[in-house]
């Protein structure tokens, strides 16, 4: 009985309400913000939902699993963990959402494939218990919102505007 009631919390998945803008693509805690090199990096605890969404309308152009370590997620080795890289297609410019595993998430499951038209919130994947979500999105085109230390939901916290202005 514990396990089921765990498991229905880590894997739950609650209707978003989409924000405006450049959307988180995780719920969780920002960890870093490099807005030189336009990426914001998202750490997944096991009490965040785990499932990912579209920053913004966007073509997939490249969806791939790499294999790796399984370090714990907040760790600086976390880049050579095992991980699903996503290369988005957008009208700003390119942006890519590197999903990593941890050392309790070993399992990405990717819901979306390449050359898939998505609209912003629209779900990615599905990642197993705590991990690590970043975002890079075109630096000369944003402006990023969000602070180090910020709770984030996926879908709706606006992580970023376009710096002509906000699009919806």
């Amino acid at each position: 009985m514990c396990l089921t009631v765990f498991f229905a919390a880590v894997f739950r998945d609650p209707p978003r309400k989409i924000g405006s803008g450049i959307v988180s693509p995780a719920d969780g805690t920002v960890r870093e913000i490099d807005p030189e090199k336009g990426l914001v990096s998202i750490y997944l605890a096991l009490r965040n939902v785990h499932v990912t969404r579209a920053p913004f309308d966007a073509t997939i152009v490249k969806a791939v699993r790499v294999r790796g370590k399984h370090k714990p997620a907040f760790s600086k080795s976390t880049p050579s963990n095992e991980r699903v890289e996503i290369d988005l297609r957008t009208t700003i410019g390119d942006m890519s959402i590197v999903q990593m595993t941890g050392a309790i998430a070993r399992r990405i499951v990717l819901y979306v494939k390449e050359g898939q038209p998505l609209a912003k919130g629209e779900k990615l994947s599905l990642i197993r218990f705590g991990s690590r979500v970043d975002l890079r999105l075109p630096p000369e085109q944003v402006q990023i919102l969000v602070q180090k230390g910020q709770k984030l939901y996926a879908g709706k916290t606006c992580i970023a505007e376009v710096r002509d202005g906000t699009l919806d």
